[in-house]
């Protein structure tokens, strides 16, 4: 089986689980998948077979705030378009790195249960890091643990990974991805130094201070860059 029609398959798993899985356990994990190494053809960038992101519907972002710190690092900037909006945060040494994202969800989305829209978005995000693992044979992620949760009465994707690359010391990673009102706020994080378990819960304390920050904009709002 290729690792695009794994990913394929993984993605209908928590499709499936979400649609199958009672409220009240919406805490059980998937079953952890690992990839140790990518066997399969590299793939043509100019290929239709290769993922896409699907569009987002227009969504006013504008009254969202980045805080000047968060979770313990410190602002950097933000990248922004019509659909998405990136803040990105660094520690003193940039050797840890974090970025929130917030947008919207793809047309006809909405009609998807809050669950299946997670477990749908998160599908994509994982793809597309494979993705980036197959254009180069020396690259290497595995993904320790995956699983979809209720966090705060809102569903949520998590996944702790580890990525290789030539030429650079393993870099573990965490992904948080949760649709709040309608509006995704995705975190990632990476470090040469913490391992995935500690990057994880800096994410959703990350993702708390985020959400906590919008009720004080004018406090929480950094300078203008």
């Amino acid at each position: 089986m290729t690792v695009k029609l794994f990913v394929t398959f993984v993605s209908l798993l928590l499709l499936v689980a979400c649609q199958n899985t009672p409220p009240d356990a919406s805490q059980k994990a998937l079953e952890p998948v690992k990839i140790k190494t990518f066997k399969a053809q590299k793939l043509d960038p100019k290929s239709d077979d290769l993922p896409t992101e699907v569009g987002q519907n227009p969504v006013e972002l504008s009254h969202f705030t980045a805080p000047r710190q968060l979770a313990g690092l410190q602002y950097d900037g933000e990248i922004s378009s019509d659909s998405m909006r990136t803040f990105r945060y660094h520690n003193d040494d940039n050797t840890e790195q974090l970025n929130l994202m917030v947008y919207g969800l793809p047309p006809g989305w909405q009609l998807m249960t809050p669950q299946r829209a997670v477990a749908g978005n998160y599908g994509e995000v994982r793809q597309r890091l494979v993705n980036r693992a197959l254009q180069n044979s020396a690259n290497a992620l595995t993904i320790v643990s995956e699983r979809l949760i209720d966090l705060e009465g809102h569903p949520t994707a998590q996944a702790e990974m580890r990525w290789v690359e030539a030429g650079r010391p393993i870099e573990n990673r965490a992904l948080l991805l949760t649709l709040v009102d309608g509006t995704y706020i995705r975190v990632a994080n990476a470090s040469y130094k913490q391992n995935s378990r500690w990057l994880l819960q800096q994410t959703k304390r990350a993702l708390a201070e985020f959400r906590a920050a919008q009720n004080n904009n004018d406090d929480t709002r950094p300078a203008a860059h």
